[in-house]
């Protein structure tokens, strides 16, 4: 009788993936075999729930403060001192290894068990329904938590091959071969859009009520949001599809790899309505949501009510540690309200007025000298401002800026303190946006659409931009025509919308050019004078990153436990 209890975290108290269920505690010595497990349907579905409490709950800024749009004003910060000279294959803050195969193993388990469980006894519709969901979350989530093992460690090994992770599709026993070597890069991408594509096959695109349909509301409805949905499997496709297209990984420059990223995150738009002629205004500002429910959102964490963001990223003047500190070079990447990059001579930039006439997303998203935290005022950043000057304590900023997007406003610290609604995104159509328009153009320049979704790589561009605030007719958009030029404007449009989402750290990476997170950071130094300010531009912190390290190093432990694994080119 195999025994398989002694791998079930049953830890389901806390998790709000569904709230109008309520799950069982296991028996108290938690040794159940596997006949009694399938009689009770909530122990085999916490195989699932634990690949879902452990993904991230939190927005956090770590692989922002890595990048070139931020540093860490914490000393101690291990992604600081990781971004500064001490990354390596036995230091790694970002390593996913360990908790990846952790929730493959748990899905894998489900997996094998799960078909064998009566989940409804009573209605033999639900219990189909309910059946066909699980199967798609199941194959959803491998293919997710694949998806991190690909990205935080495929690239090209010490013997020349572009190599991704080992692939396990069972549960693995103690008398199983642990010793595994990694899979081919071609073979890892196969496998998470063959995962993919059988959790497109099972779920709904969204979990909705279908009118007069009690029992699909029961086991596909609305109950079950926040859990993955169809979209998402969709949304995650087509990102395989681009890092699979991507110059890192795609040496040859294959371009039906970039028109299959293409297609994927266009056909997900097109079921989606396409590109409307006003796009959301929710797209720059759906974290504010009180519900976690909007338009932007494809799948996010449930809600939770706090005040963690704040505490750490407000600035001092408001009682809070001022963390993430936004950088002058993506300050820079800011063009200005008529669309022109401030480089431009036609971008009428005033460097004696720095922030002013600048595109609206700069004052969304960063809090500059003068800046205003809603109802709390503006802040002041200064060399010599209380509190929140530049540099003024330890928990003042380093750069001039502080972080605006994700922290709300209307939460108060202090002796009375005022929690608020915050949720954590996963995908979001705006990512899928910057998708297409990157792969389309890639594929078949700015302004083809052979597959007839009804809009190009420009017009998905024109849309944001427009959203954004920029002047229309957006006439630095006109200029852009070749495929080269584009390609840079929609990677500074990603580096913009996404900026603070942990993106820029793995897009620069697997776009194979180091050369921004070589260079130094800076900040502005800003001198008052009456009421006048003059602005110096300084460095604040020197970076430490090579050219191989487009790719992660694989973690030494594992390494050193096989003798299978090859490690990433040029890892110690």
């Amino acid at each position: 009788m195999k025994n398989i209890s002694k791998y079930i975290v049953i830890a389901l108290a806390g998790i709000s993936f569904t709230a109008c269920k309520d799950y069982l505690e296991p028996k108290p010595d938690n040794n159940l075999t596997q006949e009694e497990l399938l009689k009770i349907p909530a122990y085999t579905e916490g195989l699932l729930l634990n690949a879902y409490k452990d993904m991230p709950a939190n927005v956090t800024f770590n692989e922002d403060v890595i990048s070139d749009d931020a540093v860490s004003n914490d000393p101690s910060s291990t992604y600081r001192q990781m971004a500064t000279g001490s990354w390596n294959a036995g230091n790694n803050p970002i390593s996913k290894w360990n908790q990846a195969y952790k929730e493959i193993y748990y899905i894998n388990s489900f997996m094998e068990v799960y078909k064998k469980v009566v989940w409804d006894d009573k209605n033999p519709e639900v219990n189909k329904y309910h059946l066909k969901r699980l199967t798609g979350e199941a194959y959803g989530l491998r293919a997710w938590w694949q998806f991190q093992l690909l990205k935080y460690y495929a690239g090209e090994a010490t013997d020349g091959q572009l190599l991704g992770f080992p692939i396990v599709l069972k549960p693995l026993s103690t008398e199983d071969n642990f010793n595994l070597p990694r899979n081919t890069f071609e073979e890892c991408v196969n496998r998470i859009v063959t995962d993919c594509d059988s959790a497109i096959a099972n779920l709904p695109n969204t979990f909705a009520d279908v009118s007069g349909n009690t029992n699909y509301n029961l086991a596909m409805g609305a109950r079950w949001t926040n859990r993955m949905p169809g979209y998402a499997a969709r949304a995650l496709k087509a990102t395989v599809l681009l890092y699979a297209a991507s110059p890192a990984y795609n040496p040859t420059g294959d371009m039906n790899k970039w028109a299959n990223a293409a297609k994927a995150a266009g056909e997900l738009l097109k079921l989606n309505g396409g590109l409307p002629a006003t796009m959301p205004a929710a797209g720059l500002n759906w974290y504010t949501s009180t519900t976690g429910v909007n338009a932007e959102i494809i799948w996010s964490r449930a809600i939770v009510s706090n005040h963690n963001l704040e505490t750490d990223n407000f600035p001092p003047s408001q009682l809070g540690n001022g963390r993430t500190n936004p950088t002058q070079e993506l300050v820079n990447a800011f063009p200005m309200k008529n669309g022109y990059p401030i480089t431009n001579t036609l971008s009428l930039y005033n460097q004696a007025n720095p922030y002013a006439n600048r595109d609206p997303r700069l004052a969304t998203y960063i809090l500059y000298n003068g800046n205003t935290l809603g109802a709390k005022g503006a802040i002041s950043t200064y060399i010599g401002a209380p509190k929140d000057g530049i540099n003024v304590q330890t928990n003042s900023t380093r750069t001039g800026y502080y972080l605006k997007k994700f922290v709300l406003d209307n939460v108060s610290l202090g002796s009375t303190i005022t929690n608020q609604n915050h949720f954590n995104t996963y995908f979001r159509f705006t990512e899928v946006y910057l998708a297409y328009a990157e792969a389309a153009n890639e594929a078949y320049g700015p302004d083809a659409d052979p597959n007839g979704f009804g809009f190009t790589a420009r017009a998905v561009i024109a849309g944001i931009r427009k959203r954004a605030g920029i002047t229309q007719p957006d006439a630095y958009l006109a200029t852009i025509t070749s495929k080269a030029t584009f390609r840079d404007l929609i990677r500074n449009e990603r580096r913009l919308e996404l900026c603070f989402e942990g993106q820029r750290f793995f897009d620069v990476r697997r776009w194979k050019d180091l050369t921004d997170f070589k260079a130094p950071v800076s900040g502005a130094f800003i001198t008052k004078t009456g009421s006048a300010y003059t602005y110096d531009y300084q460095q604040v912190e020197e970076r430490k990153y090579e050219d191989y390290m487009i790719y992660s190093p694989l973690p030494k432990n594992e390494l050193l436990k096989s003798d299978q694994l090859k490690q990433n080119k040029n890892w110690q």
